[in-house]
């Protein structure tokens, strides 16, 4: 596959299956880089972003080898709107700043003919519009997207052992998924077989 852009920002609402997406696209020569697995790197003890954390929100979040209780963390933000906004503004600097180094890394590869020609690089930010992060992604022009329905969103949640209210306290931190869809370039919807995903992926515009 040979797409448009060389760098895709992947989106979309929670349990949607932007993961899924993200390892159908590296399966097909597409490099990742996922922003959550950045965000636990640097939680990890010694971490850019855990030293900010403790002294944030105190010593009570840590489990016995040091590490940090995501969650009992997830817990506390989720219920109140104010201590999510100031976990946001301690960790996502540093965040942004590692998936952007990724991103360069990647372009000056591509540049001096490293990767294959059709490769391209995808994102993946959960919050990529509720942090204003579509100017990064050509203006939003190259901005992937994933969705379902809101029952079947519900069930993947509670499914991961979420309590009713859990549930409703994650879907009510982030945009409504149509207007992530409203802003996106490109939609894929995923109700159905990860086959019916891969066809969405072959429905991508070519260069």
């Amino acid at each position: 596959m040979h797409s448009r852009h060389s760098v895709y920002g992947l989106t979309g609402g929670i349990a949607c299956g932007k993961s899924t997406l993200a390892e159908l696209l590296r399966q097909r020569g597409w490099e990742v880089v996922d922003s959550d697995a950045i965000a636990h790197r640097l939680m990890e003890p010694g971490g850019e972003n855990w030293r900010k954390i403790i002294d944030s929100f105190g010593s009570k979040l840590l489990n016995a080898d040091q590490t940090i209780n995501r969650g009992l963390l997830g817990d506390m933000v989720f219920q109140d709107p104010r201590l999510r906004e100031q976990l946001n503004s301690l960790t996502h600097p540093a965040i942004r700043k590692a998936w952007q180094k990724d991103r360069a890394s990647f372009l000056e590869r591509k540049a001096a003919g490293a990767t294959q020609r059709s490769v391209s690089l995808v994102i993946v930010i959960p919050l990529l519009f509720e942090t204003g992060l579509e100017k990064e992604f050509s203006d939003g022009n190259a901005v992937m997207c994933v969705g379902c329905g809101d029952v079947l969103q519900k069930t993947r949640l509670t499914s991961r052992g979420l309590d009713p209210q859990r549930v409703r306290q994650r879907l009510e931190s982030q945009w409504p998924l149509e207007e992530k869809i409203k802003r996106s370039s490109h939609l894929f919807w995923n109700e159905g077989t990860v086959e019916s995903l891969v066809r969405q992926i072959e429905w991508l515009p070519q260069q």
